[in-house]
């Protein structure tokens, strides 16, 4: 993983569906196929998923894509879907914010 950019983020999702313990280590297994998840975490009793993952290799979208392909969709409230909303909406600006090269050496920016 020599050279390799990371930034860890930790993000928690209500889904539905999730009706026993078994729930729980089908979505932890599926998650952590994903490439650049690091933990998952799941309490079927709250419908709650929290995942740990590197944001230039795995984004929550897809993390939501892959809940609905195994059967545990996200949670479709008004609060949830807005949540989810501001999650992408955060990530790409973190996204935009790491991809941001600074000025240095007092040197004006290019085109200035």
């Amino acid at each position: 993983m020599r050279g390799q950019k990371t930034y860890p983020v930790t993000r928690n999702l209500k889904v539905t569906e999730m009706v026993c313990d078994e729930c729980s280590n089908i979505i932890a297994e599926a998650l952590q196929a994903l490439g650049g998840v690091s933990h998952v975490q799941s309490d079927w009793q709250h419908n709650k998923v929290t995942v740990t993952y590197n944001l230039y290799q795995v984004k929550i979208q897809e993390v939501e894509k892959l809940l609905l392909e195994i059967g545990y969709p996200p949670a479709e409230g008004f609060l949830q879907k807005t949540k989810r909303e501001w999650l992408h909406f955060r990530e790409k600006n973190e996204m935009d914010s790491l991809k941001h090269v600074g000025h240095c050496c007092s040197k004006p920016p290019v085109g200035v």
